[in-house]
């Protein structure tokens, strides 16, 4: 055998590696391949964890102080047909999720009576499942949803004050 030969790749050889990135690609675009739902869906009915009476903040949240999220379940919201302001983010170890678990506090104590306002931490054992059906990958995410349960704005990364607060009015009209 022709020694140049043997050390040159096969003709499926030079294909492997274009058809691998194809196929990456062509799932990446798929719904179910770990993407957020989109704008106009329904969002899913989960069951987030709910700090109780007794319970350390600790147990289901990685933010330092206190934050006051996690004290409706979207069930309970849904089933109330209160909108849902919920954020996706694990302070721990997300800078830009401290400072986005911050502006929503902030727009808490402003619309706490007419809506909800959930944080799920997504560092956290506990709240692994409501990741998974929401189909999170990456943080931090923030989602509006209205009284009917349907999905009005997604902001995927670090969301500030102003845009969320326009899309809360909008929500409440």
């Amino acid at each position: 055998m022709n020694p140049a030969k043997k050390n040159r790749p096969g003709f499926l050889a030079l294909l492997a590696g274009p058809l691998a990135i194809a196929a990456l690609l062509s799932l990446s675009s798929c719904d179910w391949f770990l993407s957020f739902p989109k704008e106009g869906s329904r969002a899913p009915i989960t069951h987030n964890p709910v700090l109780q009476v007794g319970e350390r903040f600790g147990d289901i949240c990685t933010m330092n102080v206190p934050d006051h999220l996690h004290r409706e379940s979207f069930s309970h919201a849904i089933y109330h047909h209160r909108p849902i302001l919920v954020f996706f983010g694990a302070p721990i170890h997300c800078t830009p999720c401290v400072h986005e678990d911050r502006v929503v506090q902030g727009l808490q104590g402003t619309y706490h009576q007419d809506m909800a306002f959930i944080h799920i931490d997504d560092y956290e054992d506990s709240e692994q499942k409501v990741v998974r059906e929401w189909r999170v990958h990456g943080e931090p995410w923030v989602a509006v949803i209205d009284q009917e349960g349907v999905i009005r704005n997604v902001i995927p990364g670090d969301a500030n004050y102003y845009s969320l607060n326009r899309m809360i009015k909008k929500i409440l009209r």
